[in-house]
């Protein structure tokens, strides 16, 4: 099985439903966070969730108890991860939990539901108009294509409206490969019994299955579109289709042209040998603006990343200095603060040495008073004073540190108020982050895209558009690293981020106690650079400290990095700046 649509048919459940501890705690472990459950089945349940850095994913879990459920979902995992396109949904990772016998796999979360939600919703306005349908078939056709390839030969077996997803950018992801298979070259047919049952083509029931079988699931898919009436009402959708069975003709609406009406009867043709193959859909003449449209970066993403790059620019302009500035201070303040501690503990303690060797002179003084007389009371007189110069002397040592104790509290607690104001550069930078991730998809249509470029100019495009697209091949070029490296800082940036609010907070309420003795050799040690791991310090106050110097150099290499990331996109700003939807 391995489908989280098959559990999101039933409702969605509310954050009410009860998730067992030990599912949160697995995830947790994984580094997800659940935001609510999707749905549930008799073999798992799905849940949307967010990663460390909050990107929102789709966790499936399924019950590994069944060996064969177990091995569709292994089977998936490995199609899913030798799978990356534009219009097929992402994998991202899968671990099992052998204790309670449950495998999860996190996919790409479609912020826009499947196609099954958006039918249910456009019934209700009206009908889809026939360019919006045309986008889709070509972006399922493109996905069709990629999977069908010689060198793939995946089959879905399962394409119906519940399998096919909405991106936020509105374009289709095609998900949900857990029946799917691989084709052996030397084998035409693949045997199955799967599918949709109002989906799944004649061969399926002689236990024969080839890629012209997804062809015609997706020549019923494209009916629907055309025919909400039909398909909302189920015994009407049945009768329509065992009667196109029997040979009888469909019935389009006058809204659709003859193209697309003649198109789906091709894909709909009873015998696999005369339904067209992906490649040949792709190539109808009446298909080719549609083409052109969903062969590059889908306008929507495009307007995105443009839209990102801007807000990464503005907030960097209008926050990286302050955020400079800061991290400047933080590391000033992590000094001021050991160099006060240092002193306040070795002037505590030559005031404890001082006082000890006043009360040994006393106490000298008074032993020997039976047998010296006056000289004695001179000798406990001399240790009454010294032993009051050395509290005198603990006590001066203790209150001029206790005032720089208190601006260097003041000063924690302005970093501390402070720090927000650098999250919507973290914020900009992640969001962009987002974008960058969901354009390596699209790679191979840029790739392959140079003659596209050529002609667009030709035919008298902007300019602007035609330097976009110029600008879409360098990007491509340094997408993944740009993406790998806004992604370090996204982590780098949380890490630190957690740790300033941590730390500073426990140091508010360290500051304010007595120090200890024994932290004089910690600071010996730190200054000799023995420590640098804040857990091999014992000392409540110095652990702050290193963790402090530690969280300052993590700070620093955000900085450099947002810097040079800020660098790489230069080019690709300039172009933002002048970008028009």
């Amino acid at each position: 099985m391995a489908q989280y649509h098959r559990l999101s048919d039933a409702s969605a459940s509310d954050h009410s439903t009860s998730v067992s501890p030990g599912v949160i705690k697995k995830l947790k472990e994984q580094g997800y966070t659940i935001e609510k459950e999707l749905g549930r089945g008799a073999s798992g349940m799905a849940f949307l969730v967010k990663d460390t850095e909050g990107d929102p994913y789709v966790i499936k879990q399924m019950n590994s108890r069944d060996e064969e459920e177990l091995d569709a979902v292994r089977k998936e995992v490995e199609i899913l991860k030798n799978l990356s396109f534009g219009y097929i949904v992402t994998y991202v990772n899968s671990f099992e939990d052998k204790e309670a016998e449950f495998f999860y796999i996190v996919m790409e979360y479609c912020a826009g539901g499947d196609l099954n939600e958006r039918m249910k919703a456009q019934k209700e306005r009206g009908f889809f108009e026939e360019q919006q349908i045309l986008d889709w078939c070509v972006q399922i056709c493109l996905a069709l294509q990629y999977i069908h390839e010689e060198r793939r030969n995946i089959l879905h077996r399962d394409i119906k409206p519940q399998n096919i997803y909405l991106t936020e950018d509105g374009y289709i992801n095609l998900g949900d490969f857990g029946y799917s298979t691989v084709q052996k070259r030397a084998d035409p047919y693949t045997s199955s019994v799967r599918g949709a049952e109002l989906y799944h083509s004649p061969e399926v029931s002689d236990n024969q299955y080839t890629s012209k079988s997804d062809i015609y699931s997706l020549g019923w898919v494209l009916y629907d579109l055309c025919m909400l009436e039909v398909w909302s009402d189920f015994k009407r959708r049945r009768f329509q289709q065992a009667s196109h069975d029997m040979g009888y003709p469909l019935q389009f609406s006058n809204l659709y042209s003859q193209d697309l009406q003649e198109l789906i009867k091709e894909m709909l043709g009873c015998c696999p040998m005369t339904r067209p193959s992906a490649e040949e859909i792709l190539a109808k003449p009446f298909l080719r603006d549609a083409l052109e449209r969903n062969r590059r970066f889908p306008k929507a993403l495009e307007q995105r990343f443009m839209m990102s790059l801007k807000i990464f620019d503005k907030t960097y302009t209008e926050r990286y200095d302050h955020f400079e500035a800061l991290v400047t201070e933080w590391g000033k303040t992590t000094d001021s603060l050991e160099e006060v501690h240092r002193k306040c503990t070795v002037g505590a303690l030559s005031g404890s040495v001082i006082g000890a060797a006043g009360g040994i002179t006393a106490v000298v003084g008074a032993i020997l008073a039976p047998f010296t007389f006056g000289a004695s009371l001179i000798v406990t007189g001399v240790g009454i004073g010294v032993g009051v110069a050395g509290g005198v002397a603990g006590a001066a040592s203790s209150i001029t540190n206790a005032v720089k104790q208190k601006s260097l509290r003041e000063n924690i607690q302005r970093i501390q108020q402070n720090f927000t104001d650098v999250a919507p550069l973290i914020k900009s930078l992640n969001a962009l982050r987002r974008v960058l991730r969901v354009i390596q998809k699209f790679r191979d249509f840029v790739c392959d895209s140079s003659d596209n470029v050529q002609m667009s100019c030709n035919v008298g495009r902007s300019r602007l558009v035609c330097g976009t697209e110029l600008m879409h091949l360098g990007l491509l070029a340094n997408v993944g690293r740009i993406a790998a490296q806004t992604a370090r800082v996204g982590r780098a940036a949380a890490a630190a981020t957690a740790a300033v609010t941590g730390v500073l907070s426990g140091l508010l309420v360290i500051v304010d106690t007595v120090f200890i003795v024994k932290d004089s050799i910690d600071i010996h040690q730190m200054r000799q650079g023995q420590v640098d791991d804040p857990k091999k310090v014992k000392s409540s106050l110095l652990k702050s400290i290193a963790e402090m110097r530690k969280t300052h150099t993590d700070l620093c290499n955000v900085l450099k990095e947002i810097k040079e990331t800020r660098e790489e996109l230069k080019e690709y700003i300039k172009e933002a700046m002048v970008y028009r939807a």
